[in-house]
């Protein structure tokens, strides 16, 4: 059911109503990923707070509105054709950040993993540095059990807090949660409003040494001058989704706009004016030729929106 089978008019002045954030029509959603690829979504929210964000999703279940939360779209491609439903993106709001105890930290699911990370080593606590340069949320983040230099994020939450309409807020401790590979286990219904992590002690002069390291090793071997959504491809047991690719050959391969990135073999980049359509041409031969020689199947770490 989309948007258009609904009194549009009406969630727009309700959403208008009672949000202090922005609430735009007909919004190019390449606008708001790091792929810069997307078509046109019908209606994008930003609610300043969680009560906001709360009212939204209310709104929409009562009234038959499908909808999806975004962050900074930083592992997402977006179809050209776009999205027939309300967009809540966090990206403006749900941003605060508070030391709770000695080790430990609470944040909004909005806020950005390098001002996280940055926030962390003023105060001189350490362990997340291994997200600087990691464009996107610590809701995204978590969503997808965000990881680098063999760490991961789940390895660091001491519980996390939800919103699931119509039961409302809960939190679940690390142990209830179903963290796996690049993936939380999630009801694709409940939505993250925050969580607490628990990090450990160091000079912040120790730890922004260590981030400056992260961010060169990421700048000498990631495509990041280019737009894109990240590793296209989970890593198969013990063994390299970029490695796989770059030994049939295919680093540099181009539809369009779209190129599989010659400095490594899991990013597909932008180089102007991709299409989704481009992009997936790309990944369908990549996971024929590596299926068919070298018998694995790669799934995709990126997230695909389509029209529901």
């Amino acid at each position: 059911m989309s948007i258009e089978d609904k009194n549009f008019e009406q969630a727009v002045e309700s959403f208008r109503g009672q949000m202090s954030g922005r609430v735009e029509e007909r919004v190019l959603m390449k606008r708001y990923t790091t792929f810069r690829i997307g078509g046109l979504c019908e209606l994008m929210v930003f609610p300043k707070e969680t009560s906001e964000l709360m009212s939204v999703i209310e709104y929409c279940e009562k009234h038959g509105l499908p909808w999806r939360v975004i962050g900074r779209g930083s592992n997402l491609l977006v179809i050209d054709e776009g999205l027939n439903e309300v967009v809540i993106n966090v990206q403006e709001g749900l941003n605060r950040f508070e030391q709770r105890a000695e080790e430990l930290v609470w944040a909004e699911a909005g806020i950005k993993l390098n001002r996280l990370v940055k926030l962390c080593s003023d105060i001189g606590l350490a362990g997340i540095e291994f997200c600087a340069g990691i464009p996107g949320t610590l809701g995204g983040a978590l969503r997808m059990n965000a990881g680098a230099e063999g760490k991961e994020i789940s390895d660091l939450v001491n519980w996390i807090e939800f919103y699931r309409y119509p039961e409302g807020r809960f939190i679940r401790k690390r142990q209830e949660l179903r963290f796996e590979y690049r993936e939380l286990h999630l009801n694709p219904k409940e939505v993250i409003l925050s969580a607490e992590l628990k990090l450990v002690k160091d000079k912040p002069e120790n730890i922004r040494e260590r981030i400056k390291r992260n961010l060169k090793h990421r700048r000498e071997t990631q495509p990041v001058a280019y737009p894109s959504a990240g590793s296209v491809f989970k890593n198969p047991p013990g063994g390299y989704a970029g490695k796989l690719i770059e030994e049939l050959g295919l680093k540099g391969m181009r539809i369009g706009d779209a190129q599989i990135s010659e400095l490594h073999g899991n990013f597909i980049i932008n180089r102007g004016r991709a299409k989704a359509k481009e992009v997936l041409e790309l990944i369908k031969i990549i996971q024929e030729r590596v299926q068919r020689e070298k018998g694995i199947n790669l799934e995709l770490e990126i997230e695909l929106w389509e029209k529901r």
